[in-house]
């Protein structure tokens, strides 16, 4: 029957899987990490399922499951007899839990202990009005945002919670963010002040575990004690859980509950009474709530269930850990320690990277944890990984790959190393995914300051350098292993980058504004007659790369491009523009028209050059008295309109414009090839299409 019930459970959880185990292999579930929810809903049913993935699962994530395997050797919740429960030997039930929705019960009553998200909230004093500040210190301390709008809002009556000074009237309390709370109030409001704090914050009122017992009319019946030598306390609970006892009850829960301890289930409460009854010796003399409380600090709650790890587990991690700092590392992200580990974590029910965190910080006490990684610094994350590179870069070592790098950074994510290298400067890229150090470069004092001086040279002719025109022929023999591009950028970074900035290959003076397309539009300026190829090639040479849009750019905001190839300087032309402009109403009707309309320059005057778009174009540029240009990009396809000077609309009005009263379906392929074909757009894919179509469909009701 086993078959049929694991399968039917995965499929009620709509999971894709593959079943190998007719051929004797195992059971998989295609999924990752976001699927741990569901597997442990699984393993409450004993069904265990470990996190690998391979050939089986088309090396996908995967959770394997093989019938042989069990859950720790324990049968499932239905299978196992459950033990039946007896009222523990000289227990006084008298403590009782907080029901928020009756805070007047609390009336008259003597606090006992504090639990919220399984941690233990310990006020300075046993009085409700020291839990109010105990509690609300917690939250300074998990950094709740939600406080801050406290200092305006007021959780009960009219003063607001947290008061700028001490009031003359009542008790109030300071706290560590040098604000002061009154809590001059009794036991029932303090209670409802406490249930709309943790709501404010953001807290399940099923997570405060608050117990309590009346003042007056206690058991006097004497407390018994134990004799067995590792024995359970049986007087009650004192304020400060007792780590003796959180011990004792942490082996039963390690050894009976390895799939979890469900916090609020009065069954497992059952079951934990009777196995540490059976350990022990003696029953728990603990009410149910205060067990609960003890229960909760034995382990880290997920999902609402309570983990225990093992001793041999947590050594583990520890030798883990301590032997990667003993070579040297000095920090240790969470994230990589848990996934090079996930497998077996997960196995010795470490089932989240908060568990894993929660054990670190009680094996290793002394050393600094931050929200990603924890050791010898708490250092920002970004200079922590520069330190960590450079300490495994070795002396020797001229480039380094991002594989070698994670190799010896084991529990540095990889990711994370990328982008230390790709946002420090000092790192220089070399080729794909391997980089140099300044550090490695061999570069002597002599060469810098010959460097130096030729960039003020430049500058002080040009206004910018080329970094590619600069004198280091021989830093570029002497570091062979690296590219051209990595010797330039490395010699600007040492030579130039205190006074200098770069963007591509040029070089310019800082709070100088010099860039490529300034630069190019000054060349455009000193030349007669060019071809776009040419204007490409200088492009390159600037900047290292070809964009294109700046070569045009520059081209059609000073020359006048004659034809597709060709740009010119003004003096080969001659437009008569009151003329040409008139030709150009001949077609545009209204205040726009597409450029591509232009079908026939029989009308146009001679201007020097034979009339075709890209002449058209230009001319509407830069010399029209009454049309202007405009595209949505700068290209070489004659894709753009002719508008009306008098017309107010940017190029996405005219666009929705010409949708809206065309006859073509508002739909997102139907617009796009619309605008494609009509002229307006050089591609067919529209980012904004959405935006338009929203717009045309406003415009149409309009219409009708």
């Amino acid at each position: 029957m086993e078959k049929p019930d694991v399968v039917q459970l995965i499929e009620r959880h709509n999971l894709e899987y593959v079943d190998k185990r007719g051929s004797d292999g195992a059971l998989w579930v295609i999924g990752g990490r976001e699927l741990l929810p569901t597997i442990l809903k699984l393993r409450d049913s004993g069904f265990s399922f470990t996190f690998k993935g391979g050939r089986s699962s088309d090396y996908r994530d995967a959770w394997r499951y093989k019938s042989s395997e069990t859950v720790s050797g324990q049968k499932s919740e239905a299978e196992e007899a459950q033990p039946v429960y007896e009222e523990p030997k000289g227990i006084m039930n008298s403590a009782q839990r907080i029901d928020f929705t009756c805070p007047e019960l609390c009336a008259k009553t003597q606090l006992l202990t504090c639990t919220i998200n399984g941690q233990a909230v310990v006020p300075s004093k046993q009085k409700w009005s020291q839990l109010l500040v105990a509690i609300t210190e917690q939250f300074f301390a998990e950094v709740n945002p939600n406080l801050e709008s406290l200092d305006r809002k007021p959780l009960y009556g009219n003063k607001i919670f947290f008061l700028p000074t001490k009031v003359d009237s009542g008790t109030c309390s300071l706290l560590s963010n040098g604000k002061w709370i009154y809590t001059n109030y009794n036991p029932q409001t303090i209670v409802t002040i406490i249930r709309n704090l943790c709501l404010h914050c953001g807290v399940d009122l099923d997570d405060v575990i608050i117990t309590y017992e009346p003042k007056y009319g206690k058991p006097t019946q004497s407390v018994q004690t134990y004799t067995c030598p590792n024995v359970l306390p049986a007087t009650p609970p004192k304020p400060m859980l007792d780590t003796a006892v959180v011990e004792q009850l942490t082996a039963v829960l390690s050894s009976h509950f390895t799939n979890g301890y469900r916090l609020n289930s009065p069954i497992e409460m059952t079951r934990f009474r009777s196995f540490a009854a059976e350990d022990f010796c003696e029953d728990i003399m603990l009410a149910d709530e205060e067990l609960k409380s003890y229960i909760a600090a034995c382990g880290t709650t997920f999902d609402g269930k309570v983990y225990a790890v093992s001793a041999q587990a947590k050594e583990r991690i520890k030798e883990l850990a301590e032997d990667y700092f003993a070579d040297g590392a000095q920090v240790i992200f969470f994230a990589e320690f848990y996934a090079k580990n996930e497998n077996w974590l997960f196995e010795a029910s470490v089932v989240t990277e908060n568990m894993l965190i929660d054990i670190l910080h009680r094996l290793f006490p002394k050393l600094l944890f931050t929200q990603t990684y924890f050791g010898y610094t708490d250092a920002s994350v970004f200079a922590a990984l520069e330190g960590e590179i450079l300490r495994v870069w070795g002396y020797n070592d001229v480039l380094l790959t991002y594989g070698q790098l994670a190799g010896r950074l084991r529990f540095i994510p990889l990711e994370r190393i990328k982008y230390a290298l790709g946002r420090n400067g000092d790192f220089i890229r070399s080729n794909v995914e391997t980089f140099s150090h300044v550090s490695r470069i061999e570069i002597i004092d002599e060469e810098r300051q010959v460097i130096r001086e030729a960039v003020v040279r430049e500058c002080n002719t040009r206004g910018y350098a080329s970094i590619a025109d600069l004198p280091f022929s021989e830093i570029e023999e002497r570091n062979y292993e690296l590219s051209i591009a990595a010797v330039h950028n490395a010699v600007y970074r040492i030579c130039l980058s205190d006074k200098f900035n770069k963007k591509g290959k040029i070089v310019a003076r800082k709070g100088d504004v010099f860039d490529a397309l300034t630069i190019m539009k000054k060349y455009c300026r000193t030349i007669d007659k060019c071809s776009l190829d040419d204007l490409l090639t200088y492009e390159k040479k600037l900047t290292g790369e070809v964009y294109r849009r700046i070569s045009m750019e520059a081209g059609n905001t000073v020359l006048v491009r004659i034809d597709k190839d060709t740009y010119v300087a003004d003096i080969y032309i001659n437009f008569e523009a009151d003329i040409i402009d008139e030709a150009i109403e001949l077609f545009v009707n209204g205040d726009y028209l597409p450029l591509k309309s232009f079908t026939t320059f029989g009308v146009f005057p001679d201007c020097g050059q034979a009339w075709n778009l890209f002449l058209l174009e230009s001319y509407c540029r830069r010399f029209s008295r009454k049309f202007r240009f405009n595209t949505a990009s700068v290209n070489s396809r004659n894709a753009g309109t002719v508008i009306r000077k008098s017309c107010a609309m940017d190029y996405m009005e005219i666009m929705t414009d010409a949708v809206a009263n065309a006859d073509v379906p508002l739909k997102a392929t139907a617009v796009g090839k619309f605008l494609y074909e009509s002229g307006f757009k050089c591609i067919s894919k529209t980012a904004k299409v959405n935006e338009i179509i929203n717009e045309a469909k406003a415009i149409r009701k309009r219409m009708d």
